[in-house]
């Protein structure tokens, strides 16, 4: 019988990342977890986006999105939690099961402290869901061996929010998941695994996340069960767009839901 792979996971303390740290308990030896230190890395801090989104963006824009992030908290929030409880009702999605775990948390993900826990640790595989870009000293660290979890189809759709965008673009059937090797571009790594992901017209974006997640951590699971078979036959898609999407506005927002609202009707 073939060993469980050893692997260190680069995650975030989001409900859907914890359910995916206590699934791949089941088939993995991991020998260590690296966490933000608050609620998100540096990196997504909220002063730290803001001071970068209104050098790239202006402020209009910056407003459009910060008008989506209330009204999400506002009016969606509740449901959100509902729809995680029953998404993720099958692991734990507000604590690691296995406290044993070597649990790094830290406030920057591409610091030499995370390099060199990589390092100590002496991993086949680092797996990684909802971290910030990594840098080359993680990378290397690695040694090339660390795959994404990314909720999109890349590269179709890359970037944070591959949930929304092909709906936005009326493109529903390119709302997927996929697993790939990370590079040093955004979700442009080779690609292991791609699966769309069905939805209602009702989810809001966090639900459409959530069920993203779950069809992942099925893709996950073969990964890591087939790796060295999946990894060989990784690919480039090269016969399609390739695109990076930033956050969308309320106005975004908006058009969406009356477009699937409308859909829903016919």
């Amino acid at each position: 019988m073939t060993r469980p792979l050893k692997i260190v996971i680069l995650t975030t303390k989001l409900p859907e990342d914890i359910w995916l740290i206590n699934n791949m308990a089941d088939i993995c030896s991991i020998e260590g977890i690296v966490l933000p230190s608050g609620k998100r890395y540096r990196e997504y801090g909220l002063a730290y986006v803001l001071k970068k989104r209104m050098r790239r963006l202006g402020i209009l824009t910056l407003a459009n999105q910060a008008l989506l992030i209330l009204y999400r908290k506002v009016v969606e929030s509740r449901r959100d939690k509902q729809a995680a409880k029953e998404i993720f009702s099958g692991k734990p999605s507000q604590y690691i099961e296995n406290r044993d775990i070597d649990i790094l948390e830290v406030e920057d993900i591409n610091s030499e402290e995370v390099r060199d826990f990589i390092l100590s640790k002496s991993p086949q595989l680092v797996v990684v869901s909802g971290a910030p870009l990594l840098k080359t000293r993680i990378l290397k660290a690695a040694e090339g061996r660390i795959i994404n979890l990314h909720p999109g189809l890349a590269p179709q759709y890359r970037g944070r929010y591959g949930s929304f965008w092909p709906i936005y673009n009326k493109e529903p059937e390119l709302v997927g998941v996929t697993v790939h090797f990370i590079d040093k571009g955004i979700d442009t790594g080779a690609i292991l695994l791609q699966q769309q992901v069905d939805y209602d017209p009702g989810d809001t974006l966090k639900i459409i996340t959530y069920k993203q997640h779950a069809v992942g951590m099925t893709l996950l699971v073969r990964c890591l069960s087939e790796y060295d078979k999946l990894a060989s036959q990784a690919y480039h898609k090269t016969d399609c767009p390739n695109n990076n999407y930033l956050a969308p506005g309320l106005t975004h927002y908006l058009k969406v839901r009356r477009w699937l609202r409308r859909k829903s009707h016919k």
